[in-house]
């Protein structure tokens, strides 16, 4: 199994490697030469502030570096676990913690998902800051739970999600729709996939839409936060959908730890 653990910081190479994982420096950082990148032969380094951790993924995907393992994807702040965790509270809990083997139960499963987040009811007052005219459409928000399409909404603006569906295949398109009309999702951009066919298709349909996407919002100043990893946020609502739709998926642990913050 190899899991790449993607950081926007030059720091803790050694424990990462140390816990089985691949260390991996996207942005605009310099990274030591041990860490692995997203510059490759073909690669669209240059659109990180946009892509977020989709700049690595592309690099995997075009120059060839997919293999015939269990291959997956953590952050530097976000990782996998074993099944009976306790919620680490130091770097050295998180070591004992971290999944290191491909376990037994995964072997009826093609892809494994991070467990779903369910969105809940938002706060008033972040829905007042957050997206004042939205929540004025949408007052039912004050009181309800919100679907994945509205939280979207909500903190990236309904024309990226409304413009994105309208590229789609119009059968994807209906059911991409109906997923986001529910209330949880596997967040984080977080997955592992086991076969290299697979995930090459996955890499092949949500470029495909994220480069139509980035042609449509070509002229848009993507300079605030819930604009400026566009890209990257509509790949983490369409990411479970899509694996959901084409393969047979498994929900699994992970935690929040930033080891850049904690040692």
């Amino acid at each position: 199994m190899k899991i790449y653990c993607i950081s926007i910081y030059n720091e803790n190479y050694n424990f990462f490697r140390d816990n089985h994982l691949i260390p991996v420096g996207v942005g605009e950082r310099n990274f030591d030469h041990v860490w692995l990148d997203d510059k490759g032969k073909f690669n669209i380094s240059s659109k990180n502030a946009n892509f977020g951790e989709y700049t690595f993924h592309y690099n995997l995907w075009k120059n060839n570096k997919l293999n015939n393992d269990w291959i997956g994807f953590c952050t530097y702040r976000r990782f996998w676990v074993k099944q009976n965790y306790s919620d680490p509270k130091t770097i050295k809990d998180l070591g004992s913690a971290i999944l290191k083997e491909v376990p037994s139960i995964w072997k009826e499963y093609d892809v494994i998902l991070a467990e779903p987040l369910r969105l809940g009811k938002q706060k008033l007052m972040k829905l007042l800051k957050n997206n004042l005219a939205y929540t004025i459409r949408k007052p039912s928000l004050m009181f309800r739970e919100c679907t994945i399409e509205e939280h979207f909404n909500l903190y990236h603006g309904s024309f990226f999600l409304d413009t994105a569906l309208d590229l789609l295949e119009p059968e994807i398109k209906k059911d991409f729709k109906i997923y986001l009309n529910s209330f949880e999702f596997n967040p984080h951009n977080l997955f592992i996939c086991k076969s290299p066919n697979l995930l090459s298709q996955f890499y092949d349909d949500v470029f495909t839409w994220l480069f139509k996407c980035e042609q449509e919002f070509k002229d848009i100043k993507l300079n605030t936060f819930g604009k400026k990893r566009i890209y990257g946020f509509l790949a983490e609502r369409y990411l479970p959908f899509w694996f959901k739709r084409n393969c047979n998926t498994l929900d699994w642990p992970y935690v929040y730890f930033d080891t850049n913050l904690n040692k």
